[in-house]
């Protein structure tokens, strides 16, 4: 057997598929945005935009297909700024209100595309979306409530287009939540340990988007600067963005002591994969 064979096969057997990809950061920021009703602006200069942070999502383009990692409670305004608004599934990766409350700006999609917008997660977590809003899912004779959305429970891996996803279980803390990884790229937010489970999946990984909440604060659901660098000298990766921070991490402070393959991330970023 050629070493091309060989090749096609350890690549079928983890069922990547290699497309080009554009990844924009829709919002990196946590499940309070930067500025905080409470915190403000916090260690972060409000005079750079890059510190101005929505809450956490990611849009996967190809050119066909696009997928849409969580819906944020800023995801009207994020859409707004997206060059690419079309959306054809969703995938979440756990059932939090920062991540699931802008369902309801999918329904534009929804009426724009004239056809069903395509949902995947844990059955867990989809039971729970349903719970939390359910006006959504209940049968109508009232046009604009009739459900615009085919619900999927996934245990792992699934397709969209010639977009295939392979997911896995993560700790967060006091819940789990679900990571992904699509080719050489990867996506964890929400994490709280780096299991031996998610070392595996993220092995070989080249660009990885990964959760940094704060500069040093201890949490019991996400991790903080020191621990991210930790995990991103065991995984190797090429090149790593943060998201999911807070108002303790200023962009340019970052910046200025990270090595050049490491960086935070920033709304409207576009990373191509």
């Amino acid at each position: 057997m050629n070493l091309i064979n060989i090749i096609l096969i350890k690549i079928r057997s983890y069922n990547l598929k290699l497309v080009s990809m554009k990844i924009t950061v829709l919002g990196c920021g946590s499940s309070l945005g930067v500025p905080a009703l409470k915190y403000g602006w916090g260690q972060c200069d409000p005079k750079n935009e890059k510190n101005r942070r929505t809450r956490s999502s990611i849009k996967i383009d190809t050119s066909t297909t696009s997928l849409l990692v969580d819906t944020s409670p800023d995801l009207l305004w994020q859409l707004q700024k997206c060059e690419n608004r079309r959306v054809d599934a969703v995938f979440y990766t756990h059932a939090h209100y920062d991540h699931t409350s802008g369902i309801n700006e999918l329904r534009p999609m929804f009426l724009g595309q004239n056809k069903k917008l395509q949902i995947y997660s844990t059955e867990e977590n989809i039971n729970q979306i349903k719970k939390m809003f359910f006006y959504l899912f209940e049968n109508s004779d009232v046009e604009i409530y009739k459900s615009y959305m085919e619900l999927y429970s996934i245990k792992s891996n699934f397709s969209i287009g010639d977009i295939n996803v392979r997911c896995f279980e993560q700790n967060h803390g006091f819940s789990t939540s679900l990571g992904l990884r699509i080719g050489n790229f990867a996506y964890t937010t929400d994490i709280h340990i780096l299991t031996e489970n998610v070392i595996a999946e993220l092995t070989g990984v080249d660009t990885w988007i990964l959760d940094c909440t704060s500069f040093e604060r201890e949490s019991l659901t996400h991790i903080n600067l020191p621990t991210a660098l930790k995990w991103i000298d065991i995984i190797k990766p090429r090149r790593a963005f943060f998201t999911h921070m807070d108002s303790t991490m200023d962009y340019d402070t970052l910046c200025e002591f990270l090595p050049s393959n490491i960086a935070p991330a920033y709304d409207q970023m576009q990373i191509e994969v």
